[in-house]
């Protein structure tokens, strides 16, 4: 009896100070890590550890016995974990694109000290509506896992899903009897425009959406909502509104059914059920229980009655019961469904406090969470008393249709956050996100995520210095003081306001783009100049990092950009003074510049037109419908809808083979035009005649044909080396950047 008791005591004594055991492949977070830096799970463990408090998330990082120890209350905790090892110890960046390969050291560094962090922001949001247009509408299995797995790091638990709902929708309808082509064509839009026909704003516009596309996004997003689900996200699936194909009236000639009108012209208005109906309940109640069958459910809804739209009255009585009718629908169908609400639908003057208190109170206590979209802004919070008690998420959004210029407030999110979090009147804040409207600018979402854990202790400066390091792949002098001048001098805390930068805009020499609405974004001239030098100053170990190569990219076509700005100014001084050799020595370098630019943006897979065109033709099952899928492509980023739309150039990019074969080609086509008046004034005393309105005619015919063309050819991968056409660029320009 002895012999056997000592026997176990040795083997207890033996398994305490053995290492841990390593979690088998299929464990998430040991899956995760092979994906990104494969071979290597092998140096990780992986313990839970429980949270201070039911209302907090918690992790930590730790070496034990020669092995990487991750610690968290849950899986996405454990990735927070990861991340943070990742970025501050191994000096690893993960590129949200699956195109661009993660540069992972020889030897994976052991954690020199133990980290320890907790969050009271326990819902963390990500993704918005508009993101499935501008850009997600194309991409497959590889592109959506690379970002989940990005997501996961940053400790995201609950993104937006909205891939898919049209296959259930198409059922749906069918059980009313509506024809094939009374769902496809007459209700459904195409691809790159289906985020506004998801939030009720518009309908048809670039129908029939083809079936193989219906199909195919239904299965993608199976994969997507279970690798989410993976992790412990949950992601927040459709729900109904009350938008209704114009069809239903034909099979229930009874339904009493309004036009709402948005911007996108009577002709595409969608159609809206009274909430009163009994029949608004049945259709949330199939729709739901469809849903359910076909991508599971975690009980998390988003739908926004009247987004950017009038509803058929403002009597609170009257939006009470949508909201009524909506969670009523919900619940029937889901007793546990909580309603996810965009904030951004209240920000009008119309939103009086008795109106939204009404909606928000219409559905049980803590059954609604409000978005608060735009913070940064506006926090519509303050102004509706923390949404009467309503949970709601304070977010971050960035930009306005994924446009390239980039902002960065970082202080101000910070102090804001900080604000926030400390006022008492914020009783109910239950998280924060982010609300972008297309992926632009990776490194700011990083940031707000990490400061999610770090709280009101963050230091922005200590940021900058760990994210330069982690996109340099460790400590060079140089690239940390590159990142640090550019985001905190020339980015500072700026907030465009879905600017565009000038070569992008609609041709004109004075005023920004989108009818003059937004200005072209002027940044700090000479600072844009020091960063870009001391960026090309990195060592070659650096430049080889991607991470490196991104933010040597996004300086370079921001100095170009910028200086594009200040030679536009300088050739309206000169079409003012009717001085011809200036204007042609001035449009002549302004064109220089635009196609330097884009050879430029030609070295990085992010900033390929013919990528995403690519990628938009890979969905279609013959050349027909490519050819849609390409019109769908470009119609987007340049029209947006029809000829001379009001949301022209909304979504402009800054993209390699859009710049040359479409933004320079206006450029030149307005340029001609009035340097043609300024040779025409020579010698007469007059000043030259603007002809501006009449060149619109000829560039709004090429732009329309451009949109609807199907056979143009874009470069499909990235040529050249950065580093080397930045250096020479930085050599032809730099008299152009004087020191401060």
């Amino acid at each position: 009896m002895k012999s056997v008791l000592t026997t176990v005591l040795l083997m207890l004594a033996l398994a305490a100070a053995s290492p841990a055991v390593t979690p088998p492949a299929n464990h998430p977070v040991a899956a995760l890590i092979e994906r990104l830096l494969p071979g290597q799970a092998q140096h990780f463990v992986f313990e839970t550890i429980a949270a201070p408090s039911a209302q907090e998330n918690v992790f930590e990082v730790a070496a034990k016995d020669g092995k990487i120890v991750l610690r968290g209350d849950d899986t996405l905790s454990q990735c927070v974990a990861l991340n943070d090892y990742l970025t501050r110890t191994a000096r690893v960046s993960v590129p949200l694109y699956a195109e661009v390969p993660i540069v992972q050291p020889q030897v994976l560094p052991l954690p020199e000290e133990a980290v320890h962090r907790t969050t009271r922001l326990k819902n963390r949001f990500f993704i918005n509506y508009c993101t499935f247009g501008y850009s997600f509408p194309w991409w497959q299995w590889p592109n959506w896992e690379r970002f989940i797995d990005w997501m996961a790091l940053q400790g995201i638990n609950m993104p937006l899903a909205q891939g898919g709902s049209e296959a259930v929708w198409q059922k749906v309808w069918q059980t009313y009897g509506l024809t094939d082509l009374e769902i496809r064509a007459d209700f459904f839009t195409g691809p790159a425009h289906l985020g506004w026909h998801r939030m009720g704003n518009l309908d048809r516009w670039q129908g029939p959406l083809p079936q193989s596309y219906i199909d195919g996004q239904l299965a993608l997003t199976k994969k997507i909502v279970g690798r989410e689900r993976g992790f412990g996200m949950r992601p927040v699936l459709p729900a109904f509104a009350g938008h209704v194909p114009q069809a239903l009236q034909r099979v229930r000639p009874d339904v009493k059914l309004s036009k709402i009108g948005w911007c996108a012209g009577q002709e595409w208005n969608p159609n809206f059920i009274d909430p009163k109906d009994p029949l608004f309940r049945e259709i949330q109640g199939k729709f739901l229980r469809e849903q359910e069958r076909q991508l599971g459910t975690d009980h998390l809804y988003g739908t926004d009655p009247f987004n950017e739209m009038n509803p058929p009255s403002w009597e609170p009585s009257y939006l009470a019961g949508v909201s009524d009718a909506i969670y009523g629908g919900m619940a029937a169908a889901d007793p546990a469904a909580v309603w996810v609400q965009m904030g951004w639908t209240f920000q009008g003057a119309n939103w009086t406090q008795p109106r939204l208190e009404a909606m928000i109170k219409a559905v049980p206590l803590g059954r609604m969470i409000v978005l608060d979209y735009y913070c940064e802004s506006m926090e519509i919070w303050r102004r509706h008393n923390s949404f009467y008690g309503a949970p709601f998420i304070w977010n971050y959004l960035g930009n306005f249709g994924g446009n390239s210029p980039l902002a960065g407030p970082v202080n101000k999110v910070h102090h804001l956050l900080a604000a926030t979090e400390a006022d008492s009147a914020a009783s109910s804040l239950s998280g924060i996100g982010s609300t972008l409207e297309g992926l632009n600018n990776q490194a700011m979402h990083e940031f707000l995520f990490a400061r999610a854990w770090q709280g009101a202790s963050c230091d922005p400066d200590g940021w900058y210095l760990t994210e330069a390091r982690a996109h340099a792949g460790g400590a060079d002098p140089a690239a940390e003081d590159g990142f640090r001048i550019f985001w905190k001098e020339v980015l500072g805390d700026s907030i465009l306001n879905g600017c565009s930068d000038v070569f992008t805009i609609m041709p004109r020499f004075v005023g920004g783009g989108r009818g003059c609405s937004a200005p072209v974004p002027v940044y700090n001239h000479p600072a844009l100049g020091r960063a870009w030098k001391r960026m090309l100053e990195a060592s070659p170990e650096t430049r080889q990092h991607q991470g490196y190569q991104l933010d040597l990219a996004d300086i370079s076509r921001t100095a170009l950009a910028n200086l594009g700005s200040i030679v536009r100014d300088a050739l309206l001084e000169a079409w003012r003074k009717g001085d011809a050799p200036a204007f042609k020595r001035l449009s002549g370098k302004f064109l220089e510049i635009g196609a330097d630019l884009d050879t430029l943006l030609g070295t990085r897979p992010e900033y390929l037109m013919g990528y995403w065109v690519e990628q938009a033709r890979a969905w279609g099952k013959d050349a027909a419908e490519a050819d849609c899928y390409e019109r769908s492509a470009r119609t987007i980023v340049t029209t947006w809808m029809g000829r001379t739309h009001f949301l022209n150039d909304y979504a402009d990019r800054t993209w390699n083979g859009l710049l040359k074969q479409f933004y320079l080609v206006r450029w030149k086509m307005y340029i001609d035009a009035m340097g043609a008046a300024v040779d025409a004034s020579a010698g007469t005393g007059k000043p030259p005649v603007d002809v501006g309105a009449a060149a619109y005619q000829e560039i709004q015919d090429f732009e329309w044909h451009f949109a609807q063309t199907a056979a143009g050819k874009f470069p499909t991968r990235a040529e050249g080396d950065t580093c080397e056409v930045s250096r020479r660029l930085f050599e032809k320009y730099r008299n152009d950047f004087p020191a401060p």
